[in-house]
């Protein structure tokens, strides 16, 4: 049964989100505040998903973000306000995988919460993206540039696997955000920019002036035909 853990300081919010996904038959432990959180995930160890509001006392949603990214890939998602848009990119850039904005909504949280666990879930064929410096192992869910591993997220790795199965293939952020979600997507398209800049800063030797992820202006994005 996959294990969820809330870091949610409003008893509200958190009984909310609790209530419903304990109905879809998943267990979860709720704590409120990011130092229990960070013993509970160093302790427990075993949670498939981190629901992670931002705003927290002690230890905030971000510093502890960044914490359990030294040590975990376990998808993350941040419950910001609605108009917490600058808290989002942040959260983003320092490792979440997706955000849902409060007031939240049963309905959205489960189905965003079983779109993540079904991804991990789901094995990947024992193949390989290879191109000149770079290297995808999609059974491994690894990354390799040259002979150095780099770390993504598990949405950064589903966005740079989607683009570079089609060298050539220009995709609008609508369309890198369905494929992300598998057309359960809610939110706010510009996210995949977000994403996007995360992988090249990763990846890229120049981010600047990128090799393999172009954007096509007007249009959005595209993985580079590297012969």
């Amino acid at each position: 049964m996959p294990n969820i853990l809330i870091v949610e300081d409003d008893p509200a919010v958190r009984d909310i989100v609790q209530i419903a996904l304990e109905r879809e038959g998943l267990s979860v432990e709720a704590v409120a505040d990011g130092e229990t959180a960070l013993k509970r995930f160093r302790s427990a160890g075993a949670f498939d998903l981190v629901l992670l509001d931002l705003m927290l006392p002690g230890i905030d949603g971000i510093s502890l973000c960044q914490e359990l990214r030294k040590s975990s890939d376990v998808p993350v998602v941040m419950l910001t306000a609605r108009d917490g848009e600058r808290s989002v990119v942040l959260g983003l850039e320092v490792g979440a995988d997706d955000y849902v904005t409060k007031p939240v909504s049963p309905l959205e949280i489960v189905s965003r919460v079983r779109a993540h666990l079904r991804r991990r879930r789901v094995d990947a064929p024992d193949q390989k993206l290879e191109f000149p410096g770079l290297m995808m192992d999609l059974l491994r869910r690894q990354v390799w540039v040259g002979d150095k591993r780099v770390d993504l997220t598990a949405a950064e790795f589903e966005v740079l696997k989607s683009l570079a199965a089609h060298p050539g293939w220009v995709y609008s952020r609508q369309q890198i955000m369905e494929q992300l979600w598998e057309g359960e997507f809610y939110g706010e398209v510009r996210t995949a920019d977000v994403h996007v800049r995360n992988i090249r800063r990763k990846i890229e030797a120049d981010p600047k002036h990128p090799r393999y992820v172009l954007t096509v202006r007007g249009m959005g994005y595209k993985f580079a035909e590297i012969a």
